[in-house]
């Protein structure tokens, strides 16, 4: 699991950074073989004005052509973040779950057999009236 992180500059700060890559690995670790890569984005909307403005963004893109985006907003950066990261470990549960429960379509061509008849000669003559 590829974990790529691009935050806004007014965001970024080596220590949050870590702590975002901690948090992603921690929450969707139970399905990192099914998991390519995740790309978490976090903007700040309307710079240092402050108030309910920072905007996360977490795709996961999954082994088996698909691919989750949870988009969130909320005024701290690591509260916007665990609820995303929530959400997108549902939505992945719920994708892959999806997927193991479409049943496995086998190719039931039979080969045609002669119907064979149900009475002999014998037994139809029998029971004729």
């Amino acid at each position: 699991m590829k974990i790529d992180i691009s935050m806004q500059q007014s965001c970024s700060d080596n220590k949050i950074s870590r702590k975002v890559a901690q948090r992603t690995r921690l929450a969707l670790s139970r399905f990192a073989t099914a998991i390519q890569t995740v790309t978490i984005r976090i903007t700040d909307t309307n710079g240092p004005k402050g108030g309910e403005d920072t905007r996360c963004i977490v795709s996961v893109k999954l082994a088996s052509t698909g691919e989750v985006v949870v988009q969130g907003e909320g005024e701290k950066v690591l509260s916007v973040l665990s609820h995303c990261l929530s959400r997108a470990e549902r939505a992945v549960g719920r994708s892959l779950d999806r997927r193991r429960d479409n049943p496995i379509r086998m190719n039931r061509r039979r080969t045609k057999v002669e119907d064979e008849p149900l009475w002999s000669e014998n037994e139809r003559q029998e029971y004729q009236l």
